[in-house]
């Protein structure tokens, strides 16, 4: 019945007959033979296939959440039981705002304790990390969300810090510019391309500010933005811990613009049915959490 409870999972975490049966390397209607023969043998309907594609019955979800534990706790006897240390791909995925030299020490610590790893490793917008991490395309990802995002609830993860974002702008003085001389009107933005979850709330906020949300530069590089900041070409939203100790912090100032200081949180998420690879997933997570305190510190200290 394994082969049958894949097919399962495979088909509500992909929302597609044909994606699953692809990423379970068998034709569609081999996969619907698996569905339906689960589906005698439980004696319930699965899928309403009154949809395009077929969704979950109420009796599907709840079969679904069950399978869900039965396969992780399969998977997690096969490392001990092989004896040996993980092998293979460990797909990583980190969000574009995250993605600094910095981070790379985590992952040759992970490569020294794990010698047969092979690390796979991508950059992208924290939504898209998460839907991929959902169907199963990575393992674990490292994601940046506003602090009033949610989760969704069938995802493990850990908070690794917590970032501030402040307004900055070229300077032309004085350390810290008063809101009074600061118009949001007269703005263009330096921020990240559409899909960022952070550039999202930035317009939110400068369109309910009865500003136009005019950009001037679209781009997932925060030394980039940053000069740009500092050559006038418009304003952005900086994290804090970076600005802390960015060879370009003294080029800028904080603008201290009622309404526009956001909150962030760092998470580390891990994909589901990890197998042999819940360890690596339990030391990258126990690295990244060290990597970020000691990054906390030093941003504390300077």
């Amino acid at each position: 019945m394994f082969a049958e409870l894949e097919a399962l999972v495979a088909v509500a975490e992909t929302g597609s007959m044909e994606r699953a049966a692809n990423d379970l390397y068998v034709t569609p209607s081999a996969l619907t033979r698996r569905i339906q023969r689960l589906e005698v043998e439980l004696g319930v309907v699965l899928l309403d296939r009154q949809f395009k594609p077929p969704k979950l019955t109420r009796a599907g979800a709840e079969v679904l959440e069950k399978t869900r534990n039965i396969l992780s706790s399969i998977e997690s006897l096969k490392a001990p039981a092989s004896g040996v240390s993980a092998i293979g791909p460990f797909r990583l995925g980190v969000s574009h705002a995250l993605a600094r030299p910095e981070l790379s020490k985590t992952i040759v610590d992970l490569g020294k304790q794990f010698p047969l790893l092979q690390p796979n490793i991508c950059s992208d917008v924290s939504p898209q990390l998460l839907e991929r991490l959902h169907a199963g395309d990575l393992d674990m990802a490292v994601v940046l969300l506003p602090a009033t995002a949610a989760l969704a609830h069938n995802f493990t993860a850990v908070t690794l810090s917590q970032e501030e974002f402040r307004l900055v702008q070229a300077r032309s003085g004085s350390r810290r510019v008063a809101a009074k001389r600061f118009d949001l009107r007269k703005c263009s933005w330096v921020l990240n391309p559409a899909g960022c979850l952070i550039r999202d709330e930035i317009r939110r906020r400068v369109e309910k500010s009865g500003a136009p949300f005019k950009v001037a530069a679209e781009l997932h590089n925060a030394d980039l933005q940053l000069a740009l900041i500092a050559g006038k070409v418009g304003v952005g939203m900086m994290q804090e811990s970076l600005l802390q100790s960015h060879p370009l912090r003294t080029q800028v100032s904080v603008v201290d613009q009622p309404g526009f200081s956001i909150s962030a949180t760092v998470a580390c998420v891990r994909g589901r049915h990890l197998g042999s690879r819940e360890q690596v997933a339990s030391e990258l997570e126990r690295l990244l959490i060290k990597h970020f305190k000691d990054d906390g510190k030093r941003s504390a200290n300077e």
